[in-house]
């Protein structure tokens, strides 16, 4: 049973902006995610959707349990990640 990922527009977007070995890091730590997202990540207080850290950043995560799909939302610096 492994999730499907999706990545937002948005979050594709931040990955190309940033060093390759950093994306390669964040995109091998939603990989490693697959089999049971909700092992590592941590709900987000207040809200319906989760987090997950990799070093200096944040994904946000949308994970449907019933389609088997974990949709990262946005990718960024902790610093900034939550503000709206």
């Amino acid at each position: 049973m492994s999730y499907l990922i999706k990545w937002s527009i948005r979050s594709e977007k931040f990955l190309n902006k940033l060093p390759s070995s950093v994306s390669n890091r964040i995109v091998e730590k939603i990989e490693s995610m697959l089999e049971d997202p909700h092992r590592t990540a941590e709900r987000c207080e207040g809200y319906p959707w989760y987090h997950q850290r990799v070093g200096n950043y944040r994904a946000i995560l949308d994970i449907d349990d019933t389609e088997l799909v974990m949709e990262v939302l946005k990718i960024g610096p902790r610093k900034k990640i939550y503000k709206r």
